[in-house]
């Protein structure tokens, strides 16, 4: 599949054989054995034109990364469970800090820190409402979330408000933009939530629990719009990396994502709105030995370069820490 993935990306063999550093008469035989696997071609070659895949090899191509897209938060989750674990039964060393959150580019980014800490912060990716309703259990010590600036601000804010407490505190990660993917060109002329009803188009979803599920359930309730018209609505995605990549397999015409993920996949963005993206916890553990070089991290240039490098994402607050207050100026977090 590299290899495929590679001559997508060049056009031409002899120059994806080179990057991949693999001699032509390997790479040609891996072709054939795999056309005669599956019965059909999946490049064509064509001799001072250079090369493209076929149908099937595209297909095979978005096969996979829909599959990475799906799969590797999961992986991601899983590895630092399982190395928290072993750390403490080897070890026997105190249990480290759980982070439950909602999966996007900026926390991607910072995992490789998470896991350098000792013990390792365990992160696991849940939906935003999952995650802060785990923190307010006790389930675990940090939670990622996201919430909209503008007009579905407060009604947002109002799914939240029973966890939040006035010992908690929130550290600004990021902002970003989120809209609706869509195939490069917009080919379906999608550039409004209203867009989705149009039964030609094929949708695909976030899951129930998750922040962007719950801003587009707000966005049709705005426009007082039925998701029932909606076709695929009830098809759903852990990530927004795994929506662009069913959109850029052509299994769907629309989703809702970040602007990040529809850059990755090649894909066209409609921004609809802004939101921030905030860490969650009590007050006392922004000093603990596990989270406050991460706090330190978050207010360095290094990292807000990191993050200002991916599409749509901004760093103007990043590193900030506030009061619920301080965060939303309209709220009142009871004792």
């Amino acid at each position: 599949m590299r290899l495929l993935t590679e001559i997508q990306r060049v056009g031409n063999l002899a120059a994806a054989t080179r990057n991949l550093g693999m001699s032509y008469r390997s790479a040609w035989g891996l072709i054939q054995s795999l056309e005669e696997e599956l019965g059909g071609p999946v490049a064509i070659m064509t001799k001072g034109k250079g090369s493209e895949l076929t149908h099937l090899g595209e297909r095979l191509v978005w096969a996979q990364k829909l599959i990475h897209a799906r799969f590797d938060p999961l992986l991601e989750s899983m590895a630092t469970e399982v190395e928290a674990e072993i750390r403490q039964a080897v070890l026997k060393s105190r249990q480290g800090l759980k982070m439950f959150a909602s999966h996007g580019f900026a926390i991607a980014a910072l995992n490789p820190t998470l896991l350098t800490q000792d013990p390792p912060i365990e992160l696991s990716f849940r939906g935003s409402l999952e995650a802060v309703s785990a923190l307010a259990r006790g389930t675990c010590d940090i939670a990622g979330f996201h919430i909209p600036v503008g007009p579905l601000e407060q009604k947002v804010h109002a799914h939240f408000a029973r966890f939040f407490r006035p010992d908690h505190r929130l550290l600004h990660l990021a902002t970003r933009r989120q809209g609706i993917m869509v195939a490069k060109g917009n080919p379906r002329s999608v550039w409004t939530i209203a867009d989705l009803q149009r039964p030609e188009l094929v949708f695909v979803n976030r899951q129930l629990g998750s922040g962007t599920r719950l801003i587009l359930d707000l966005l049709l309730e705005q426009e007082n719009l039925s998701s029932t018209p909606i076709h695929g609505f009830d098809n759903v995605e852990l990530t927004h990396a795994a929506v662009a990549a069913y959109i850029a397999s052509g299994k769907a015409d629309a989703g809702l994502g970040v602007e990040a993920a529809a850059r990755q996949f090649g894909l066209d963005f409609v921004p609809l709105i802004s939101e921030r993206y905030f860490f969650l916890c009590d007050a006392a553990v922004l000093q603990h030995a596990q989270f406050a070089p991460i706090v330190a991290l978050l207010q360095t240039n290094e990292f807000k370069s990191k993050v200002n490098a991916l599409a749509g994402y901004g760093t103007e607050q990043t590193g900030q820490i506030m009061t619920v207050g301080e965060a939303f100026a309209f709220a009142s977090v009871d004792a």
